[in-house]
């Protein structure tokens, strides 16, 4: 089992890990022997993904362990008749995809980031869009675990522990193994057109119910809107061409690249901001726009410039209400916003720590970018966005940032109590608690 001794940076350079170890497991004796270890030591332990958790959730701190599966990633079954897949959990969407087209399978969702790790996707509650399905773990049939003790445990869907373990925060040991229910390979016609707020609203029961998928964006400081739905299709896909223009000439170029240079020369001087959102909106949102894609590159929209993110689920019966006092406040308060703010929609579950758990469900995301490492000062906007969504009762994405008392992670989580209970049983050392975790509980 390789070792390294180096800190840890995620992708978006919000965090840096310095564990005692880091470590990269190739077999599943590996893992086991490598947490009894830690077990018996009470030394720390967390598993890093991709790296694309924007807050320290998978920090084990200074004196902790820090585990890689990148080695440990191969599809080991496919089941073609019930379009299942069993796989390592070091397995990246990037990879699964690929090997799902050459098995004739697609993934039946997915959100704009198509780079993460799944199993760290499913401990974080990553999601799409489209009210008719839930977030990523729900497509998990089947988790297998190695428990804090070193034992390890399968939790199938059926089994009532499955809704403690969908959405585990990486507190319930090291998930070694994923099978997923994915769908016949398909692809999906994309309608993106501009819409007044005031449309949007007349005709959001439409939009959400007659549509695969559904969501829409806002620039901030101008009045454009843009609502993107996404169906399944038999129609053939778009050619190479269309394909470079919107990936790598828009994608890339104008929306990264081309975006970073101007909101370098905006970090100066942030009164820029509602100008250069102004020409992005003019070069990025079309009138009205029509393609056919396979399903992950419809989904997937290119992420180059480093950020900071915060999203919110809520009761969709809130979307509006919501979003009128997010423009309200940007507006009063004079802050300025320099990326679109998305809205998306998420069937609700039965998972203890979801966000969507127990009702149709709204995200709110918003993000600030740093423009070659120049970081604006973002914390009282990240702040006034947490309060407006508190009040609506809203639930933060598991990796990204929040500013949430314990309190009112109680008042908004239900079985908030017995989630951490059944973690103290499984975990009586500890091994996989981390300062993450100790200020969900108010205990740092």
């Amino acid at each position: 089992m390789e070792k390294r001794v180096k800190k840890f940076v995620n992708w978006a350079r919000t965090t840096i890990c310095k564990p005692k170890d880091i470590v990269y497991p190739e077999t599943e004796e590996e893992i086991i022997e490598l947490v009894k270890l830690c077990n018996a030591s009470k030394t720390p332990i967390k598993v890093v993904g991709a790296g694309h958790s924007y807050n320290d959730i998978f920090c084990p701190g200074e004196n902790g362990v820090l585990v890689s599966l990148k080695k440990f990633n191969a599809l080991e079954k496919v089941d073609k008749e019930r379009h299942q897949v069993t796989f390592q959990a070091g397995m990246r969407m990037p990879r699964l995809i690929k090997l799902l087209k050459e098995e004739g399978l697609s993934i039946s969702n997915l959100g704009t980031n198509v780079f993460d790790n799944v199993a760290g996707s499913c401990a974080t509650s990553y999601h799409g869009s489209g009210i008719n399905y839930r977030i990523f773990s729900n497509f998990v049939t089947k988790f297998e675990i190695i428990t804090p003790t070193g034992e390890k445990k399968v939790i199938t869907k059926d089994d009532p522990e499955y809704d403690i373990y969908a959405v585990s925060l990486g507190m319930l040991g090291i998930v070694i193994r994923i099978t997923l229910q994915c769908e016949p390979y398909f692809k999906l016609k994309v309608v993106e057109k501009k819409m007044s707020f005031e449309d949007i609203e007349a005709n959001f029961e439409t939009l959400l119910k007659e549509n695969d998928h559904f969501k829409f964006i806002w620039i901030p400081h101008t009045r454009d809107f843009m609502v993107w739905t996404a169906n399944r299709t038999k129609e053939p896909a778009n050619g190479w061409w269309k394909m470079f223009k919107t990936y790598f000439v828009s994608g890339v170029l104008i929306n990264n690249f081309l975006h970073e240079l101007l909101l370098f020369f905006a970090s100066f001087n942030r009164r820029l901001i509602p100008k250069i959102n102004r020409l992005m909106s003019r070069l990025l949102l079309p009138e009205k726009n029509i393609s056919v894609y396979p399903s992950h590159w419809a989904f997937f929209l290119p992420h180059v410039l480093k950020q900071d993110v915060v999203e919110y689920a809520f009761n969709i019966k809130d979307t509006f209400k919501v979003f009128r006092e997010i423009i309200e406040m940007i507006e009063e308060k004079k802050i300025y916003v320099d990326a679109p703010i998305e809205v998306r929609f998420v069937k609700g579950d039965t998972f203890w720590m979801s966000p969507t758990q127990g009702e149709d469900t709204c995200w709110i995301g918003t993000k600030i970018h740093f423009p070659l490492g120049r970081e604006p000062e973002y914390f009282r906007y990240f702040s006034e966005v947490d309060r407006i969504l508190l009040k609506y009762r809203g639930r933060p994405h598991w990796g990204k940032q929040f500013r949430i008392t314990t309190e009112e992670f109680k008042q908004n989580y239900p079985k908030w109590d017995k989630f951490w209970a059944f973690v103290e049983k499984n975990d009586p050392n500890g091994i996989f608690t981390n300062r993450f975790v100790k200020r969900l509980k108010g205990e740092a």
